[in-house]
């Protein structure tokens, strides 16, 4: 299944209304089964901070909950964003049959500038002042480093609108989810409100954070990308 977030009542009218999409709520009040597994998102602190992360981990921690050999994972509002739509679940899985990674939320960031950053590294800045000093501080602590192509990249999947095998999203969560949870325990200034930082909520500040940490695997994975739809050019 593609697993639509959401958080309110009022947003499942924007959901799409057939398969290969399944409504997915992020809060209890849309979803009792929210925690199951899953006691992190008790925390309605926590839930804020991984946003449609939490999605990922509710379904990597229950893999009773969806029976496809393939996931996938985008918003209510993704229209805002691509207007892309699966026709049906036959057509995800021949896609997956051509390519490791589909994603209809890509950027070409290669014109982007600031000071020495170029590439997703210097939009993401450009976006959340101090984001790509976080991600280099959090993944130090694992000794990884940012690939290459983070910042020459013609084609940067930034939203979390893909979908992949499912024995790739286990590896991504494998990996991922260590690294996310340092970032929820970090005390770092991106965490922190502050007047540089005052046109964004850092409520959300790992979630900004783990949208960057998949296109930092995919790329340090090599996966071969399927784009779908548009490209934006930013």
């Amino acid at each position: 299944m593609i697993h639509q977030c959401f958080f309110r009542e009022d947003q499942a009218q924007q959901l799409f209304p057939a398969p290969p999409y399944r409504g997915f709520g992020l809060e209890p009040d849309v979803n009792p089964d929210l925690t199951r597994v899953c006691p992190e998102l008790e925390h309605p602190a926590v839930r804020l901070a991984l946003v449609e992360y939490a999605a990922m981990l509710y379904h990597w921690r229950n893999p009773d909950s969806d029976h496809d050999p393939w996931i996938g994972f985008t918003s209510y509002r993704q229209l805002t964003k691509s207007t892309f739509q699966f026709r049906d679940s036959a057509q995800v899985a021949d896609l997956l049959q051509q390519a490791q990674l589909l994603s209809w939320g890509v950027w070409d960031l290669r014109r982007q500038r600031l000071h020495w950053l170029t590439g997703a590294a210097a939009q993401a800045e450009i976006a959340s002042p101090m984001l790509h000093r976080f991600t280099v501080d959090v993944l130090a602590r694992f000794d990884v480093k940012v690939p290459a192509a983070y910042f020459i990249g013609a084609a940067v999947p930034l939203a979390n609108y893909w979908a992949m095998r499912r024995d790739d999203f286990d590896a991504y969560m494998q990996w991922s989810w260590p690294i996310i949870q340092w970032a929820l325990a970090l005390d770092h200034p991106f965490k922190h409100q502050s007047p540089v930082l005052a046109s964004i909520d850092q409520r959300k500040a790992v979630g900004y954070f783990a949208e960057r940490l998949f296109a930092i695997w995919a790329m340090r994975e090599g996966l071969q990308m399927a784009v779908l739809g548009e490209v934006k050019i930013a």
